[in-house]
């Protein structure tokens, strides 16, 4: 659903929730949201942040960097309202983990419109008091996924020489890579057919903030129109896609039978103009382990393609990753007018330059069992392809389970389970648990300097146009 859309949907919920219910003292609102963080502490959603003393609101990346620009009251009321936003979907992500018995409680008609007055009245304060929302603005920075402590005691300085070296091997075997060539040993997979008459792609509309913002049938056009083709080498059942879940005991499985590409949207500023995301994860059993002392083999894999929207609706930057947070690739399409640059002191970058516009899907090329991404072109294989279905991503965060539902994720925002031996490596960089499969907005992606790959800025730092 287009944030806009959200926006006056939960606005419209948090009203009618305050008309039957007097104005919540701010005393008792902390009370009652103090109450909720406890009996739901176990099952603390990481994907968005608590604002610390700021009851009711989360925050992300992009929220972040938007709330010292949000000066008109417009713009200020609007930042808070996506602030309760995070909060309301999270909560009932969160209540709907917990047992049976608090679960209903939580989940009452009575607690959930006193939690809605007191997210109205706390947007509605902050949004009135000048020296309040300049706090709230302090309050709603994301702190980075690194562990300082953790560099100064592996020496960090040390080991940057060698995470340099490792990443300059892997980005000239990139270079080095030619197209491969098409056969019966490649899987494929293309997007299934959408049955809606696909809506025109008209540029999305910008709110208050600067966001580009789609309706749904545009959000669903533009989804369907840059949904990637694959082509999976094949060595094993591991590299077909597919779907965790939890089985009747509580245990995780993956399925085939279900195969989805999980989407989600963000943005990034480019050149002082937000742009839209499409944000495209496919997930794969396992990166099978061919020894018991393999560094990066492990429980669940994947990919995650993301393709950076012009105002045409066309791509302007892909760039990619795997649910780690590495291996961050970037690729341009052929008519892009981005340029590549390389800051000072931070981890080299490279980007390709495709052979085909950014009218057009990609087809990614991966290799069997290590899923890498090896070739981004736009050919269309001649043999049969099986279809992939779509899903939300936030689905991940509240899977069926047999005593309600649970998150594939923990409270570090870290997926049990999926950690690799190449942690004991990489500590020194500071990426906790590196190699471990993570949630949206946990994804640190560079060992030398800092990056986060919902980072709002994290693309101008390396693209341009002249």
């Amino acid at each position: 659903m287009p944030r806009t859309l959200i926006s006056a949907s939960l606005l419209g919920a948090l009203l009618a929730g305050c008309a039957g219910l007097p104005p919540a003292p701010a005393d008792n609102c902390a009370a009652l949201f103090s109450q909720l963080h406890g009996a739901t502490q176990a099952q603390q959603d990481a994907q968005y942040r608590r604002l610390p003393g700021f009851a009711g609101l989360r925050s992300d990346r992009s929220l972040a960097a938007l709330g010292a620009s949000a000066r008109s009251a417009e713009q200020r009321l609007l930042w808070l309202q996506r602030l309760a936003e995070h909060d309301s979907q999270t909560s009932q992500i969160e209540i709907a983990q917990l047992p049976a018995e608090p679960r209903r409680a939580w989940s009452s008609a009575e607690r959930q419109a006193a939690l809605s007055s007191c997210r109205v009245a706390q947007v509605e304060r902050l949004a009135g008091e000048p020296k309040a929302f300049a706090q709230a603005v302090e309050a709603a920075r994301v702190p980075d996924d690194y562990r300082g402590w953790a560099r100064i005691l592996g020496l960090y300085p040390l080991f940057k020489p060698i995470f340099r070296r490792g990443i300059g091997a892997w980005q000239q075997s990139a270079i080095l890579a030619s197209a491969p060539a098409d056969g019966a040993h490649w899987l494929g997979y293309q997007p299934l057919p959408i049955n809606a008459e696909p809506a025109p792609l008209l540029p999305p509309n910008e709110d208050a903030l600067g966001l580009p913002q789609a309706d749904a049938p545009q959000l669903a056009a533009l989804f369907a129109r840059h949904a990637p083709w694959l082509k999976i080498a094949q060595a094993s059942r591991s590299d077909r896609i597919g779907s965790p879940y939890y089985r009747a005991d509580g245990s995780r499985g993956f399925t085939q039978r279900f195969s989805p590409v999980y989407r989600h949207i963000g943005w990034s500023q480019l050149n002082g103009r937000w742009h839209l995301q499409l944000i495209y994860q496919f997930w794969f059993s396992q990166r099978p382990k061919p020894h018991a002392l393999d560094l990066f083999g492990g429980e669940l894999d994947g990919l995650l393609w993301r393709v950076t929207l012009d105002r045409q609706g066309n791509a302007l930057l892909y760039d990619s990753i795997h649910p780690c947070g590495c291996w961050h690739s970037f690729y341009l399409p052929a008519d892009s007018p981005l340029q590549l640059r390389q800051p000072a002191g931070e981890e080299a970058r490279q980007a390709q330059r495709l052979n085909f516009t950014g009218e057009q899907a990609a087809t990614l090329w991966l290799s069997a069992d290590e899923h890498q991404l090896q070739w981004v072109d736009a050919r269309r294989s001649p043999y049969p392809q099986l279809g992939y279905q779509a899903a939300a991503l936030d689905q991940l965060r509240q899977l069926p389970h047999p005593q309600g539902r649970r998150s594939l994720y923990g409270r570090d925002g870290l997926i049990a389970g999926s950690q690799r031996l190449e942690r004991w490596l990489l500590w020194p960089s500071g990426v906790p648990s590196a190699g471990a499969m993570r949630q949206w907005g946990r994804h640190a992606t560079a060992f030398i300097g800092r990056a986060h790959f919902d980072d709002p800025h994290l693309l101008e730092r390396y693209f341009h146009r002249p």
